[in-house]
């Protein structure tokens, strides 16, 4: 008999958060799924945003940046899309993140460039830094500084792909740097790997879920990576949800990069639509970031047809937000015709929640990507900050 184990325990219900800027003009942040009307404040000396004044000179140069896009006081790119460049712009910090995504449990299920958005947001909340790789010091002409460590975690060979034998390496390695043993307690990080790559690579023998634990003075946060390159995410009998988080002694949960065929037992195995309906609520999802696989075998026409299973699901579901989130266009891309005409929402067949990367990808540097379809930090932050502001928006 199958027993469903519910992991991370109930739901937590969304809070609305309100902080005093400057003269004490309130700016509400709304979150989507917002059930509770609890207002949090904070005074400027514990902001939860981060406010980066804009060099409009930057804006116009198309030398310096890409169109719709900006350099900071900082010399940091920001994305400001189309229209009058603002004077300054706003995200949440690591404070701002914390409490966001505070009792709360995200479930990311895509490809390679979905795990590298993914790797990217768990290394901000676990480093309390946004990685600085190469991509940032080429603008900033200081291509001779060494990334961030943390940059190993989305782009594991300095532009290089791996060869299959590396991948178990870097499984382990990652899953290591993704994990800390905090301060009292207060902001620990765990993490746990459901991790496996044939050498040569085989999709079908290939596993890749991961699954982050995070303690926060604001409540736990919850981040979930399911591999999805072909329609089919399968899931080990040892991990969450079908395991506790934290075995017992007699486990016999695989050791990260040896969770291949002959030393697994796949307890889920299903394509997107099943693990909706299946997973997402035994690891009681508030918020999910999906799409079919590889942008090759689904591309924006399979995509748009499963935007129409979304909306049955959530009302099924009235707990859970899903949001399909695009493919990372290709190194290069232009637009589909003129700047700003594409709108992925609107390419959707049946309205639902997305994030698209598109439009930020386009027209930047080559030197944004560290090969034809991975990008590296800037466009993550950005991604990253498009993201939470959707869990909880913030007006700029």
């Amino acid at each position: 008999m199958r027993v469903k184990w519910s992991y991370l325990g109930a739901v937590g219900t969304l809070s609305l958060f309100s902080f005093t800027w400057l003269v004490r003009q309130e700016t509400t942040i709304t979150p989507d799924t917002a059930k509770s009307k609890a207002i949090l404040t904070a005074d400027p000396v514990d902001l939860l945003v981060a406010v980066h004044s804009i060099d409009k000179n930057s804006c116009t140069n198309n030398t310096i940046m890409p169109k719709g896009w900006c350099l900071d006081a900082d010399r940091v790119p920001r994305y400001v899309a189309g229209g009058k460049p603002p004077s300054f712009i706003r995200h949440y910090n690591h404070k701002g993140y914390e409490k966001c995504l505070a009792g709360k449990t995200l479930v990311f299920i895509g490809d390679s460039r979905v795990r590298y958005q993914f790797m990217h947001l768990a290394s901000y909340l676990v480093s309390k830094r946004f990685m600085r790789c190469q991509d940032l010091h080429s603008l900033n002409n200081k291509s001779g500084l060494l990334p961030d460590p943390e940059c190993y975690l989305i782009d594991h060979k300095n532009h290089q792909r791996m060869s299959g034998k590396d991948w178990n390496s870097w499984y382990q390695k990652t899953t290591a740097m993704l994990e800390s043993s905090g301060d009292d307690n207060t902001q620990q990080q765990e993490s746990l790997c459901d991790c496996y790559r044939p050498n040569p690579f085989q999709p079908q023998q290939t596993f890749e879920n991961r699954f982050i634990k995070q303690a926060t003075p604001n409540g736990e946060v919850n981040l979930v990576y399911l591999q999805n390159f072909e329609n089919l995410i399968r899931i080990d009998a040892d991990f969450p949800p079908f395991s506790s988080y934290f075995p017992s002694s007699s486990s016999k949960r695989c050791t990260v990069g040896e969770c291949g065929p002959g030393n697994r037992n796949n307890e889920f195995q299903g394509n997107l639509t099943a693990t909706l309906e299946e997973v997402l609520p035994l690891l009681n999802t508030t918020h999910a970031f999906v799409n079919l696989g590889w942008s090759r075998l689904f591309g924006l026409t399979a995509q748009s047809e499963f935007s129409c299973v979304i909306p049955e699901f959530e009302q099924h579901h009235p707990g859970m937000k899903v949001n399909l989130i695009s493919h990372v266009p290709n190194q290069g891309y232009k637009g589909k015709s003129t700047p700003y005409n594409f709108s992925y929402a609107k390419e959707m067949k049946c309205a639902s929640g997305v994030i698209d990367r598109y439009g930020a990808a386009e027209n930047v540097p080559t030197n944004w990507y560290w090969d034809n379809q991975h990008v590296l930090g800037i466009l993550n932050e950005e991604y990253n900050h498009q993201l939470v502001e959707k869990i909880c928006p913030l007006q700029n």
